[in-house]
């Protein structure tokens, strides 16, 4: 038996934590297809574009994530992709939930530079298979590493520019380039320092960000998984307590996410909303409730067609996920 793992508490219809993950999951597929839909291009200097792609991989993980869980039964690698969700989800609050503006392209600019860059130290243009591939693998190996390392260092070049024509240079210059020399994305303040340290988040105060599990650093805990330590030579059987865990943790993090990004999106709501109305997203939903629970298809249709008034009357409606 793995650690006690808290459940989110959403139990509007009684169910066990895999009907409502799956119910939480359909209702952010929705949005996450109606915006790739609207931005159907990720540029780093297009934020909604990249931030719906942005959403849309994390969907996809989450996918896998219930596939390891349920077809698998693999304890491990589930806990190894709750971290990496839990990372983005925590990455997410951060940047783009960030309400000034212009502090939030700086760490956004950042976030796209250091990864990027910190890539590119694995992708070395002297290709490292030499001797392993033959000629014809070789050839198409280093074609491949060639075109990977020319995508990141444009968008590196992209981030650039978005940093250049940053009006927090005449904020306070000796703080913005102290920031930037250092890729600091995780800054605390706006503000000059002497140690990175000293104006970084740590993962673990990101983490609190989320306020995901009140006294219990989980998602530090589960990073033994991901790191292979100890606790990744144990036999962890998938019974129904590991499995309850996982998913209650995974429907905690989906929750936050989709609330994070309808408030990136205010604008693009009501065109979300009217993608619940579609048959094929409306039958996925309607498939999480048992025969008992189920609404009507006019009850559904009814209940989303009165939130639409909501949100066009008063610029506000019920979240129903």
């Amino acid at each position: 038996m793995g650690p006690k793992y808290h459940i989110d508490g959403t139990e509007e219809f009684g169910y066990i934590a895999i009907n409502r993950f799956l119910y939480s999951f359909y209702m952010y597929m929705n949005t996450v297809k109606r915006l790739t839909n609207l931005y159907d291009y990720a540029n780093v200097q297009f934020l909604k574009g990249y931030v719906a792609h942005f959403c849309y991989l994390r969907l996809m993980s989450f996918d896998t994530l219930i596939k390891v869980v349920l077809n698998n039964k693999d304890y491990l690698s589930s806990n190894c992709i709750l971290r990496m969700l839990g990372d983005s989800v925590a990455v997410f609050r951060l940047i783009y939930m960030e309400s000034d503006k212009n502090l939030l392209v700086l760490r956004h600019s950042l976030y796209v530079i250091d990864g990027c860059e910190r890539n590119l130290e694995v992708l070395p243009e002297n290709n490292v298979n030499e001797g392993c591939l033959s000629a014809e693998e070789l050839s198409k190996s280093k074609e491949e590493t060639r075109l990977n390392r020319e995508h990141r260092q444009r968008l590196i070049r992209e981030a650039q520019m978005m940093i250049e024509d940053s009006p927090l240079k005449q904020k306070d210059r000796e703080a913005f380039d102290r920031i930037v020399e250092d890729r600091n994305w995780k800054f605390k303040e706006f503000k000059n320092y002497k140690k990175i340290g000293s104006n970084q988040y740590k993962w673990q105060d990101l983490y609190k960000l989320l306020d995901y599990c009140d006294g219990f650093d989980l998602l530090s805990y589960i990073s033994q998984y991901a790191h292979g330590l100890s606790m990744s030579n144990l036999v962890m059987p998938m019974n129904e307590g590991n499995v309850n865990g996982i998913v209650g943790e995974a429907l905690g993090l989906i929750k936050r996410l989709h609330k994070y990004t309808l408030a990136f999106y205010p604008e693009e709501q009501l065109y979300i909303l009217e993608g619940l109305l579609e048959p094929e997203m409306r039958d996925k939903i309607l498939q999480c409730y048992d025969e008992q629970h189920r609404p009507s298809i006019e009850a559904w249709n009814k209940d989303v067609t009165y939130k639409i008034e909501q949100l066009r009357t008063k610029g506000s409606y019920e979240i129903m996920f």
